[in-house]
């Protein structure tokens, strides 16, 4: 297993601040074995659901092989994609913005536009996929107590909200309302655009078509420059 990945995201960071290494290393593992346990017990759960939905679909379509080789250990494969898909859910958002810095005087808005992410329609249960784009105008009215955040973080926190099954008009006002409360910004502008597998590979079966939701408080409410800027800056290649 490799676990660079997960040492460089969470450990690390934890490690770099800690008085004693080795303590916090004893502390996390502890945690860690527990988490681990609690995950691999519902992933047991959810793959003898799965068995059963297979099953199911075998007693609707008899000519269904469950014996083809591809779908042997499927339950336990989708058991893990869904825990994999859904793992926002397990993360804080004070965990993302522990970390944000003095605005000092840039008072001019910040955005981060394109930012990739899947997520799980909660009503079929079919991914819908797309991209968020985020905008904030840092409050420096706050003084040594306005915040920026790195660029970073605001990619964490569409993943936070976009990996749990949702409706995409929550997923959006989600991430609005996070940005709002940890940073206290003087504005917030949240963009999302989605294609929706329940409407590519079922009913309405419209392969080309797109959701686009948004959310927005404080100056992009109430300004409409503002607004028309932050909408034309995400025209811009």
């Amino acid at each position: 297993m490799a676990y660079e990945t997960s040492f460089n995201k969470d450990l690390a960071r934890k490690l770099a601040s800690a008085k004693d290494a080795e303590k916090l290393i004893d502390q996390e593992l502890i945690l860690y074995k527990k988490r681990a346990l609690e995950l691999n017990a519902a992933r047991e759960v959810m793959a003898d659901g799965y068995d059963k939905v297979l099953k199911g679909l075998k007693m609707a379509f008899p000519n269904l092989d469950l014996e083809d080789k591809n779908l042997i250990g499927s339950p336990n494969r989708m058991a893990r994609a869904l825990l994999e898909v859904c793992s926002g859910l397990g993360t804080s958002q004070k965990e993302i913005f522990s970390t944000t810095f003095p605005a000092e005087n840039y008072n001019e808005v910040v955005i981060l536009k394109d930012i990739e992410y899947t997520s799980l329609c909660s009503h079929h249960f079919f991914p819908f996929i797309g991209k968020a784009h985020v905008g904030y105008l840092p409050d420096t009215s706050h003084g040594e107590n306005s915040r920026v955040v790195g660029l970073s973080k605001l990619a964490h926190i569409v993943d936070l909200h976009a990996q749990r099954p949702q409706l995409q008009e929550r997923m959006c006002s989600g991430i609005m309302n996070s940005i709002k409360d940890e940073l206290r910004p003087a504005g917030v502008m949240v963009v999302v655009e989605g294609s929706h597998g329940c409407l590519t590979c079922r009913g309405a079966k419209k392969a080309n078509a797109s959701m686009m939701t948004s959310a927005l408080d404080g100056k992009f409410k109430e300004d409409p420059k503002l607004r028309a800027e932050f909408l034309s800056l995400l025209k811009k290649n």
